[in-house]
């Protein structure tokens, strides 16, 4: 598709947005009470497609004084364009995205409007810096602010029950605060802990030594050198695949476990009714729910797999943990399973921990937050100390309080990131979820905030007097002529007095 027909139709796919746009509005008004010169009613932690989506839904609902900050440069939000080193999304194409029921505002109008109908109709997922560059047009055409480089270091409790909380951001320009009645953390995969690493393996090499799949790769440094992986899944083929596709001499890369599983638990789970009511259940069903969901585990991708095998210097080695590593100069020696290997530089393909204390910006408040193991006790036999780990949350991903009387405030806080599996499946911020999440939360915020200020909103109708009656009487002169087309009859609609006069 030449470049300027491609402009020609996303300009125009623009215009249709803003008619659709205007067609579903509602006739809003901005019926917040403002909390006080410069507080927020929202703030939202992280500008990737799960802060955008939820600041669209919030606009929609007039929720206006929102706030979106993303540590990342504008454009670069989310992991799309640094650390996923996939050739396309693992989502299908056609599950609902970031559009709140906006039908030109979903992926698929995009990607037609960028690529044609042709295209669409041959993939099967969409490619991964096509589905950055669409959230950058979706930001761009819905109107979200997201103030990058930006990064929320902490979060206090309020002074008192219903006051703000206290968010300091570090930015370009230095530290500031800002004042906020409600705190979304919109953090993403990381966003409930941060990356496992597993210490004794690589807690004692040098950083020029190792890497986890997380981390910012400089590939091209690493052409011409031996590469060894650990961990079996899709990140740890991608990042095998990327450097080999950049040079690398080999990679040989090693699972723990002695069988790669074949089934994906999260493809059964991408229907309606399952994402939106998961999180009815009640706590032993969810908690059982889960734990066969990670003995089942997910395989990689099989396009990452054949990805890697498509090069002559890859091997791949199931039931093959790494006992033990070490640097013998410039190189790393790994003991796997008891035979020694050799490489230039190795790789954490390990995932991510779940451990709230790992989050700075929730330093101030963690021992506040209720988690899995605090409030269920599992039947014997059914225990699961990661489950355990996980935050326990209400139906609209608010944090709850280990003690309510010590934390009257907590359910002004909410985890719309990767902690929220437990409670909520993956309706929340995975794509194959976030439509349903973006939903639950926003209905629960919206909701909540119209039970705080049902004084006030009756106080405004208390205070209504603007007349529609104005006369019962003929029509005065100074008044607009009655619409006289009011017939479902299409004679009556065409006659010639079927006009306002």
């Amino acid at each position: 598709m030449p470049l300027i027909d491609r402009d020609a139709r996303l300009a125009a796919l623009k215009v249709r947005i803003r008619d659709e746009l205007d067609l579903l509005d509602y006739g809003g008004r901005d019926w917040v009470p403002s909390p006080g010169d410069g507080v927020l009613d929202v703030l939202v932690v992280g500008g990737g497609h799960a802060g955008q989506a939820l600041a669209f839904a919030l606009a929609r609902k007039d929720v206006r004084r929102v706030l979106v900050v993303d540590a990342a440069p504008a454009g670069l939000e989310g992991p799309w364009s640094t650390s996923a080193r996939m050739r396309t999304l693992r989502t299908p194409k056609m599950l609902k995205g970031p559009d709140d029921d906006v039908p030109s505002l979903a992926p698929r109008s995009w990607f037609v409007a960028a690529y044609g109908q042709e295209r669409w109709d041959a993939i099967r997922y969409i490619p991964r810096l096509d589905w950055q560059e669409y959230l950058q047009f979706y930001r761009e055409v819905t109107g979200i602010d997201v103030v990058n480089e930006t990064t929320v270091t902490a979060v206090a409790p309020p002074a008192h029950p219903d006051g703000p909380f206290t968010a300091t951001l570090a930015g370009p320009d230095g530290d500031r605060e800002v004042l906020a009645q409600r705190v979304v953390f919109a953090t993403g995969l990381e966003g409930a802990g941060g990356i496992a690493v597993p210490r004794h393996l690589f807690g004692h090499l040098p950083d020029s030594a190792w890497a986890h799949t997380s981390h910012a790769i400089d590939f091209d440094a690493w052409a011409g050198r031996r590469i060894g992986v650990l961990g079996g899944g899709a990140s740890a083929f991608d990042v095998a695949g990327t450097a080999l596709e950049h040079g690398a001499a080999s990679v040989a890369h090693f699972m723990r476990r002695p069988e790669m599983p074949a089934v994906n638990p999260l493809r059964w789970m991408e229907y309606a009714s399952f994402v939106e009511h998961f999180c009815d259940l009640d706590d032993a069903d969810k908690w059982d729910f889960m734990r066969k969901v990670l003995e089942i585990d997910q395989p990689s991708t099989q396009s990452s797999i054949w990805r890697c095998f498509e090069h002559a210097d890859y091997s791949f080695a199931l039931g093959s943990p790494w006992l033990s590593t070490r640097m013998d100069g410039d190189e790393v020696v790994v003991d796997v399973a008891g035979v020694e290997h050799r490489f230039d530089v190795v790789v954490a393909g390990t995932g991510v921990a779940v451990d709230l204390r790992m989050r700075p910006e929730l330093a101030d408040v963690v021992d506040h937050i209720a988690l899995w193991g605090d409030r269920y006790t599992p039947p014997s036999g059914k225990e699961h100390l990661g489950l355990a780990a996980y935050p326990y949350l209400t139906g609209s991903f608010q944090f709850t309080a280990r003690d309510d009387a010590t934390a009257p405030w907590m359910g002004r806080l909410y985890h719309f990131a990767q902690g929220a599996r437990v409670t909520m499946g993956i309706t929340g911020h995975q794509l194959s979820g976030l439509p349903a999440g973006v939903q639950r939360l926003v209905w629960g915020l919206t909701g909540d905030l119209f039970r705080e200020h049902h004084a006030r909103v009756r106080a405004d109708f208390d205070a209504y007097d603007e007349r529609e009656l104005i006369s019962l009487g003929p029509r005065p002169a100074d008044q607009p002529p009655i619409q006289r087309w009011a017939s479902s009859s299409a004679a009556e609609r065409a006659a010639p007095d079927a006009v306002e006069v």
